[in-house]
């Protein structure tokens, strides 16, 4: 008889024993419940019905609506303390970050400040400016401001400068020419070889761009400047029947009139007398009876 008090004491003792390590590796835990994409107020609902705290974190998620779950740490079904804290979550929606404005920029720095913002610098393209200098950032597209996702590309507008209008100087003295084009905002090269022209000697035989074409400011024009018309020998032609005469005159640069006193016979006389020098291109006329 006395050990049956033993025998109760005996058991007790095992059946507390299992107990405490029933309690200490499953009984003080719970799971963590399932609440991804459920708004935020009813995931911490969830979470307290469950005997459970919770924390709030927020995070951008392009596929989770703003104010829904995202994710729980720990885990849905991971065990966690039954008076542990469940970290949720929430969703602020798609990321955006906010275009810099980069008028005025080098294209260097504008790129630099772009991709500092999370973007990515884009194709870049010129157009005129009378606003923003040569060589700076116009605007970009989208524009300064715009709310964009990260690693959205942004398309870069360069300044060439003010429209301008070349003028035209073909014949003017070359100093002149050089004044009118950089007061219209140009610069100017003159060509190294002057060349042969209708115009007089020193003034400008041609210009690149030519009159009238659109540049932007601050680009160049060259110059060449005449040497005057080229002076060539002329041939004689008296004696010769109209078809040789204006062959070797032609062939010599000239142009030719030819007036006759009866309609078929010779050169007697031409304008410029054989062997004198005029300038090429130059009209030659010559008399026939």
């Amino acid at each position: 008889m006395r050990s049956v008090p033993a025998l109760v004491t005996a058991a007790l003792l095992v059946l507390g024993v299992a107990l405490g390590l029933w309690y200490v590796n499953s009984g003080q835990f719970t799971r963590t419940p399932g609440v991804l994409d459920m708004t935020e107020a009813r995931a911490k609902r969830t979470v307290e019905e469950a005997g459970l705290e919770w924390r709030i974190v927020r995070d951008y998620s392009d596929t989770v609506e703003r104010g829904h779950v995202i994710g729980t740490d720990p885990g849905r079904g991971e065990r966690i303390r039954g008076n542990g804290t469940v970290t949720l979550t929430v969703s602020q929606g798609p990321e955006r970050v906010e275009v810099p404005d980069v008028t005025g920029d080098t294209l260097g720095e504008a790129r630099r400040r772009i991709e500092a913002a999370g973007l990515e610098p884009g194709m870049v393209t010129k157009e005129f400016s009378g606003e923003v200098g040569r060589g700076s950032v116009a605007r970009t597209e989208p524009g300064a401001g715009s709310v964009r996702r990260p690693g959205t590309a942004v398309a870069l507008v360069v300044s060439e400068g003010a429209r301008v209008e070349v003028p035209g100087v073909v014949g003017e003295d070359e100093g002149t020419a050089r004044q009118r084009l950089e007061e219209a905002g140009l610069k100017v090269r003159t060509a190294p070889e002057r060349v042969f022209s209708e115009e007089d000697e020193g003034t400008v035989a041609r210009q690149s761009p030519r009159e009238g074409a659109v540049a932007a400011e601050g680009d160049t024009v060259t110059l060449t400047v005449s040497k005057g018309p080229e002076m060539i020998e002329v041939p004689d032609v008296e004696g010769l029947g109209e078809d040789e005469a204006r062959r070797a005159l032609e062939e010599a640069g000239f142009e030719v009139k030819v007036r006759r006193i009866f309609f078929t016979g010779t050169v007697f006389d031409q304008s410029v007398a054989a062997g004198e020098r005029a300038p090429r291109g130059s009209r030659i006329t010559v008399w026939m009876r």
